[in-house]
């Protein structure tokens, strides 16, 4: 995946945007019931597929193994679900949504160290 620290970026600083315009609302309204949305927005989100970004941009043999795909939507997969997941704990809806992904989440951070153990000093 030739691109993927590109990708990766782009869609943490989309996310970023997101979040903080979340938070404007929050702060502005005087509302902080979405306060998990908004924190699940910006770590899961911004800041986790942020970092796997800068990885796969300072170590670029691992976006030559087929497992970076994987790993990727993994992640973003993962970040989306925890994000919907915690605005439905939020409203008392459970948290099957929310586990799965952080499932996504454990697995991607697996797959990156993975990548980084057997790839980056390739």
């Amino acid at each position: 995946m030739a691109k993927i620290d590109r990708l990766y970026i782009a869609t943490a600083l989309s996310l970023l945007v997101i979040g903080m315009a979340l938070g404007f609302y929050m702060g502005a309204a005087g509302d902080g019931t979405v306060r998990d949305t908004h924190v699940a927005i910006l770590l899961p989100g911004f800041v986790t597929l942020a970092v796997y970004g800068v990885i796969y941009r300072l170590w670029p043999a691992m976006k030559e193994s087929p497992l970076a795909r994987v790993q990727f939507w993994s992640a973003a997969i993962g970040a989306a679900f925890m994000i919907v997941g915690a605005y439905l704990f939020q409203a008392g809806m459970g948290v099957t949504v929310i586990a799965i992904g952080s499932a996504l989440a454990i697995l991607a951070a697996v797959l990156i160290t993975i990548l980084f153990w057997t790839r980056s000093e390739t």
